[in-house]
């Protein structure tokens, strides 16, 4: 825990080092601009820049930690130019000139007196460090308790969203293997395309920056921009409304509780009426969530819209920069979003009360038109934002009722409402662990990644479940166990058999207690999804059951007849088969 717990820090750091602090380097300064907005906007364009620096060096093959940290020098060093006018020579003379003062200074041990001379000119002149102090004690002053609200609630989300990570090495979302795959292929060089495609960026450039294994970086990532997405609604309602306690309402309800409160009864819907109740009861953040390359394109939708806000409210080329890159990621990750926000933009520029109506109205109503119309890839997608809507129409009727509020309490509107959602909270929707959906044995991920870092590269190979391909890509061979068992299942009996094109360590997964997905069969399926062979093997209770028994058998008769097989690991979940051959395959042997 303790050392999971640093290697999340170095993370972080490393994250921040890129994404936070290296664009207030190469960008100028936009003092007259909210610091959330400016920080915002730097991410952004840092993302969009990292996402196209990695396809064009992956499409060279070009992508390493030399190139890569190369060209973030380059950077600082055009900035470095910039700020002194372009004059390449007189900076290099200062520079020069700098370097011999601190030499002579040596040589004369003149460190004394030149701190003497510093002290005097900072008492001369306070420095900008002392009066950080003075300037927080004016922004809060008379603030006190929405700050403090804020605290809160940011404390508890980032609790609960990395609270698994810190905890588990698997991932608790599906599609968080996908993009793990993606980085991978893009540190090879082997130009991946489709999607995700922006996630797997910042996974590729955090990877090489901290020089942390992908997998590593993809388990603490994934809480970040969960944590950032929840960030971007709360400043999109405050922006709008501009209520702190709507704001602090939605960061709750979407990263801290579960609302809408999640239905233990679910029920097959047949008739219309069934799927708009299901549209808008169904859905929570207990029951459902968005994947992590989706959270990350919603964030930029949100905080595309407070910048279109700003801009609204104050001319800049500085926001409409920041709102073009965001506009160019949302679109990058997906088209549906594109259109949430071209709707939700549109209703900003007439009116920016509108933009809360609009997200929330545009978000259920084509869930409602998915469900009822369209296939299920954009039904998913629609499903998956409707935690988000909920929350920001509850940050609207908070800023509604804050509006008409004003007009009674005045400057006590603000704690009023705050006391209020707070007793809500308590009462009704405490803090909840956000959706989770492992696919596989904690034990399995642990045992992978200890295979593939204690093994020699490329000298070994694992038949297990789908999610060990992303796990083991590029450290070594995967073959999927279904497959491998449906090849060799009849033949592992005879003593001179032997698994053909294997390498010096062959590593067979077998759960002896099949992991379930799903508590029981789902009560309906589509064509399609039964048809797919990952479902049949390993997501429906019955087919991985069916598997793992096949699988079993297998090991174990080859274990009778021949003596070159062990166990490598064993619990009381999983068994870890290990054959380890002394000498290759002969050609007669692979005939």
């Amino acid at each position: 825990m303790i050392f999971d717990s640093l290697k999340a820090t170095w993370i972080l750091v490393s994250f921040a080092l890129a994404f936070l602090w290296y664009p207030t380097r190469i960008f100028t300064p936009r003092q007259v601009r909210p610091l959330a907005l400016r920080i915002g906007g730097n991410g952004a364009r840092m993302a969009l820049a990292a996402a196209i620096v990695v396809v064009l060096l992956t499409t060279l093959k070009a992508l390493t930690a030399i190139t890569l940290i190369f060209l973030f020098v380059l950077g600082l060093m055009v900035a470095w130019l910039r700020s002194h006018g372009w004059a390449f020579r007189k900076a290099m003379q200062g520079a020069q000139g700098t370097v011999l003062h601190l030499l002579r200074s040596v040589e004369a041990q003149s460190f004394g007196s030149r701190l003497l001379s510093i002290r005097s000119r900072s008492s001369a002149s306070p420095s900008p460090w002392r009066q950080h102090p003075r300037r927080w004690a004016q922004f809060l002053e008379r603030r006190e308790l929405p700050v403090a609200c804020f605290i809160v609630v940011l404390l508890m989300t980032c609790a609960l969203r990395s609270s698994v990570a810190l905890r588990e090495l698997r991932f608790d979302q599906p599609e968080q293997y996908g993009s793990l795959l993606h980085a991978r292929e893009a540190l090879l060089n082997l130009n991946p395309g489709g999607r995700p495609f922006v996630f797997p960026a910042l996974i590729a450039t955090t990877s090489l920056i901290s020089g942390v294994d992908p997998m590593q970086v993809t388990r603490f990532l994934a809480p970040i921009i969960g944590i950032f997405f929840v960030v971007a609604a709360g400043l999109l309602v405050r922006t709008c409304t501009r209520s702190a306690a709507a704001g602090l309402a939605t960061m709750y309800c979407l990263g801290a509780s579960a609302f809408p409160p999640v239905r233990h009864d679910p029920v097959v819907a047949t008739s219309v009426a069934q799927k708009l109740y299901g549209i808008f009861w169904a859905s929570s953040p207990a029951a459902t969530r968005a994947s992590t390359e989706l959270e990350l394109g919603l964030g930029f939708l949100l905080l595309g819209l407070a910048l279109l806000a700003d801009l609204y409210r104050n001319s800049g080329t500085d926001s409409l920069l920041d709102l073009a890159c965001c506009v160019l990621l949302v679109g990058i990750i997906s088209p549906f979003l594109l259109l949430i926000l071209v709707i939700a933009g549109t209703a900003l520029l007439f009116r920016p009360a509108l933009t809360l109506p609009a997200l929330f109205f545009s978000c259920y109503g084509l869930a409602a038109y998915s469900t009822l119309t369209i296939g299920d890839a954009f039904t998913n997608q629609a499903f998956n934002i409707l935690p988000l809507a909920a929350a920001l129409g509850v940050g609207g009727l908070i800023g509604l009722i804050a509006a008409l509020l004003r007009h009674g309490t005045g400057a006590n509107a603000e704690a009023v409402l705050l006391i209020a959602c707070l007793v809500v909270a308590v009462v009704w929707l405490p803090p909840s662990q956000p959706f989770e959906q492992p696919l596989e044995y904690e034990s399995a991920a642990r045992k992978t990644e200890e295979i593939a870092f204690e093994f020699p590269r490329q000298k070994w190979l694992v038949a297990a479940p789908v999610e060990q391909l992303s796990e083991t890509f590029g450290y070594g061979g995967y073959e999927d166990l279904a497959g491998f068992v449906d090849k060799y299942r009849d033949q592992v009996s005879a003593p001179e058999f032997r698994f053909r094109d294997a390498p010096q360590d062959l590593f067979i997964y077998v759960e002896k207690t099949p992991f379930q997905i799903f508590s029981q069969e789902p009560a309906s399926v589509s064509f399609g999804v039964l048809m797919d062979s990952t479902y049949r093997s390993y997501r429906s209770p019955a087919g991985r059951a069916s598997l793992e028994s096949a699988a079993l058998q297998m090991c174990e008769s080859y274990r009778e007849h021949h003596s070159d097989a062990d166990v490598y690991f064993e619990d009381d979940n999983l068994r870890i088969y290990h054959i380890h051959r002394q000498t290759p395959l002969s050609a007669e042997d692979k005939n």
